[in-house]
């Protein structure tokens, strides 16, 4: 079978990589007219909530709104989707409402799901980003009754979720820990940026990433007929081991668990490393919006870093020329 195309590029795709600006880069007129803009399509889709909530199930990737993902609902704003990196960002920013909005809209698209599910098993996803979580919800989101993809670090939020899917009559769960290296999850997450537009924060990922087995092993006295637990591990080139029950619990147990901070320095290295062996090879560039909204996560004494390795990038485009722009890949 001939491999399938790649999807066409959009607008934003098409602006050179060395062209693109983080939100953050902006001035505050034009931030200011970006959260504007975002608040009041977003205050549009939350006081049109069904309308909404019938377009976000007729996209692709929503499982016909059977999947519950908060950045898939995002896409429903046009001003997003005309530069996905920053709206993402802008949604971000303390000073703007359209979050506030969506996140009104998201719990309607909880019950709606659950609404729809009518007492069938229901299936969340959990784990640090970009360790496959959305990858297993859809390949396993048609068996189940609705389908809950985000992180679930927090142990009241997850809490507070089984407690709503009992409420709504679904008496099975089953709930998946996706588990990946760090230094993969981030390679992944860069990955993602060039196709989405949409990168994470290191210091949200490493929050996530070092709380998601803590909170997974909290639910272990639930375990039993009504909660089901798995534990994939994701290795390098994405394919993953599942364990499950009792045994998932005993692999989380063993694996080694370090604190934040330790995870947050591990990332960090990785992506400098990157930046650095990158620079030098233009095939492996990504997009200079997403490096310099990645770069303001860092610590303060390596972000100095960061950005002279993001002006050398410059540097290197410059030299190539107006011919040697690589452009968007796939």
């Amino acid at each position: 079978m001939p491999p399938l195309p790649f999807p066409a590029p959009q607008p934003w795709q098409q602006v050179p990589w060395h062209e693109r600006r983080s939100y953050w880069e902006l001035g505050e007129a034009q931030r200011r007219d970006l959260c504007g803009a975002l608040e009041a399509e977003a205050a549009d889709l939350a006081r049109h909530a069904d309308a909404s909530l019938d377009d976000y199930a007729a996209r692709a990737g929503t499982l016909e709104g059977q999947l519950v993902n908060g950045d898939v609902l995002a896409t429903l704003l046009p001003t997003l989707r005309q530069n996905p990196t920053q709206g993402y960002e802008a949604l971000e920013d303390p000073a703007g409402r359209a979050a506030v909005h969506m996140n009104a809209l998201g719990k309607r698209l909880r019950d709606r799901a659950l609404a729809h599910a009518r007492g069938e098993p229901v299936i969340l996803f959990m784990g640090g980003q970009a360790t496959g979580k959305t990858t297993g919800a859809l390949a396993m989101g048609p068996a189940f009754g609705a389908v809950f993809d985000a992180p679930h670090t927090d142990p009241e939020g997850v809490a507070f979720l089984l407690g709503r899917i009992r409420q709504a009559g679904c008496g099975e769960v089953h709930l998946v820990y996706t588990d990946r290296d760090p230094d993969s999850a981030l390679k992944a997450m860069l990955a993602r940026s060039e196709r989405e537009g949409r990168y994470v924060p290191l210091n949200r990922m490493a929050q996530t990433h070092a709380w998601a087995p803590f909170t997974f092993l909290g639910l272990a006295p639930r375990v039993g007929r009504s909660l089901q637990l798995y534990h994939v591990r994701v290795d390098a080139e994405g394919s993953g081991r599942m364990t499950e029950g009792h045994d998932a619990l005993a692999s989380v147990r063993a694996r080694p668990k370090p604190a934040e901070s330790v995870v947050a320095y591990q990332l960090q290295t990785a992506y400098l490393f990157l930046l650095r062996t990158r620079t030098h090879d233009p095939q492996a560039w990504y997009p200079r919006d997403v490096l310099a909204g990645l770069n303001r996560t860092l610590d303060p004494w390596r972000r100095s870093e960061a950005d002279h390795l993001l002006r050398r990038f410059l540097g290197a485009v410059a030299e190539r020329g107006p011919e040697g722009d690589p452009g968007p890949r796939g």
